[in-house]
């Protein structure tokens, strides 16, 4: 009977372990300072297409979004700010931009904006223009 309560106690911990080591990539720049929203949303506009991936999550494929509307705000906690695509809350340290010298690269908006993001490319590259 103590093998068992052992056993479930080491279950519970080695899925805590798991599920709450996923958690550590979630939203790393989705919160920001008002400084760093607004430092992204001056390089998003209408009509521009932005890339986002996730590289901690397994992601290795840009998914390619285009910007129907953007905007930068509070998020309701502390004195936090986020930066929203078509009224979604986007995480700069997954949103890639265009580089103005080379359209094939792609720029990592977190590192743009000053946001401190880790285990993500400060550049990525498409082999052809979407």
């Amino acid at each position: 009977m103590e093998i068992q309560k052992s056993l479930k106690v080491v279950s519970l911990g080695i899925g805590l372990t798991l599920t709450l080591g996923s958690v550590v990539y979630a939203d790393q720049c989705a919160y920001t300072s008002k400084q760093q929203a607004i430092a992204a949303l001056s390089l998003l506009e209408e009509g521009q297409i932005i890339y986002e991936l996730c590289e901690p999550c397994g992601d290795t494929v840009p998914k390619a979004v285009k910007i129907n509307s953007v905007s930068a705000g509070t998020v309701g906690y502390e004195s936090f700010w986020g930066v929203k695509v078509n009224n979604s809350n986007i995480d700069l340290a997954y949103t890639y931009i265009d580089d103005r010298n080379n359209k094939n690269r792609k720029v990592n908006l977190a590192n743009l904006a000053s946001c401190p993001a880790s285990d993500v490319s400060s550049t990525i590259f498409l082999s052809k223009q979407r």
